[in-house]
């Protein structure tokens, strides 16, 4: 029992001292929290005093940039005056250059429209001479008509023509008539194989009761009062003959293709009337090759031209059975299935002369307008464009430092550096 009772004693002793440590560490932390509580109290009213400098601060910010943008605004409002003052004197000025053009083309236009009736005065006068020459002319050839008519009743008659007190017999061999729509040289062949032993007055007059229709005006070109047989054929062959269209001739061979619905027959025998036309005082060889390498190079299926090229045909009329050849077989190779045809149509080129219309006043006028007021836009354009805001602590454009999105503590660093 006693033993009992003092182990119960040492656990109260015990007990005892455990409540005054904890007494103690309680008061402790007691003290301790109050000191933490005053330091935590201390940084609050620090931090809001510093928050109270800032909104000041950013107040007197506030105000400064609200003078500045109206002084900016003051300033904007000022230029734009003095720009609206100049562009009114300038349109000023732009009507008055417009009225003094106008003048000067009033002017001008009058001027223009006295030098054309003068013209057409000058021009009427030179008509009327011209009239009157012709008529003279027309009486000349009457007479010549008259003279020639004689000197034909004279030989279909009597077998006589009476030229200047000479008297000739020509044969009664009858000369072909000559209108200008045959080819002129080979009516020269025609008419110097009927004429070959006449004497050249003979054939001069002769020539001329040939002539009929329009080449009767061949006459009126010629000078002379009784036309030489040669002054005759020169005047005749300048209008009538093939000389002069052989350049013509060569370009409608350089240019020729065999068409879609042309047969190879008709191709090649347009192609040897071209060279011919063309090259009519080359030899037959040449004419020759010219004729087999302008039918091969223009054909439609270029296969069949290959395979002729490599023939080496000296004539057209080789080439062409060649290529006859080649065509039937590729027909016979395609079978006999039936394939629906489709045409298609070359068209020609067609030269079309389109007439600009002249402009009048009123389309002059427009187009001066529009000028000036193209330039008064671009120079609007430039000048109403406002200098950017930028923000004084971050320098990014497009908003103010009020309103600036970063942080204070990084803006107070931005300063402070």
């Amino acid at each position: 029992m006693e033993d009992s009772i003092k182990q119960l004693m040492e656990m109260l002793s015990a007990m005892k001292a455990s409540q005054e440590q904890m007494k103690e560490d309680m008061k402790r932390g007691q003290e301790e929290m109050k000191e933490d509580m005053k330091s935590s109290q201390q940084k609050l009213e620090e931090k809001l005093e510093d928050n109270r400098e800032y909104m000041k601060r950013g107040q007197e910010e506030m105000k400064v940039s609200q003078e500045e943008l109206k002084e900016d605004m003051k300033a904007s409002q000022e230029k734009l005056e003095l720009k609206l003052q100049e562009m009114k004197t300038t349109i000023e000025d732009s009507n008055t250059k417009l009225e003094n053009k106008l003048k000067e083309f009033e002017e001008v236009v009058e001027e223009e429209i006295n030098q054309v009736k003068e013209e057409v005065k000058a021009i009427e006068g030179e008509l009327s001479h011209m009239k009157e020459d012709a008529k003279a002319d027309k009486k000349e050839m009457n007479k010549k008509m008259e003279d020639l008519e004689t000197k034909f009743r004279q030989l279909s008659t009597t077998g006589v023509i009476k030229t200047e007190g000479t008297v000739t017999t020509p044969s009664k061999v009858k000369v072909p008539a000559y209108d200008g729509k045959v080819s002129w040289n080979t009516y020269l062949k025609q008419f110097e194989a009927v004429v070959c032993n006449w004497r050249e007055e003979d054939k001069a007059t002769s020539l001329i009761a040939a002539l009929r229709g329009e080449a009767l005006e061949v006459l009126r070109t010629i000078p002379e009062a009784s036309p030489t047989y040669a002054t005759l054929t020169s005047a005749l062959e300048r209008r009538y003959g093939d000389a002069h269209l052989q350049h013509v001739y060569q370009a409608q061979l350089r240019s020729r293709r065999q068409r879609f619905e042309e047969t190879l027959q008709q191709y090649e025998a347009d192609i040897s009337r071209m060279v011919n036309l063309a090259y009519p005082t080359a030899p037959a060889e040449v004419i020759d090759q010219l004729s087999v390498s302008s039918f091969i190079e223009c054909l439609r299926d270029p296969e069949i031209g290959q395979l002729v090229r490599l023939a080496r045909h000296k004539t057209i009329s080789e080439a062409l059975a060649q290529a006859l050849e080649i065509e039937a077989a590729k027909q016979a190779s395609r079978g006999t299935c039936k394939i629906r045809q489709v045409k298609t149509y070359q068209y020609q080129d067609r030269e079309r002369k389109v007439q600009r219309p002249s402009k009048n006043l009123v389309d002059s006028i427009k187009d001066v307008l529009e000028k000036f007021t193209d330039g008064q836009n671009s120079e609007d354009s430039t000048t109403n464009r406002r200098r950017p805001i930028r923000c004084w602590t971050c320098g990014v454009e497009r908003h103010v430092r009020s309103r600036c999105p970063q942080p204070p503590a990084e803006q107070n660093q931005r300063n402070a550096n």
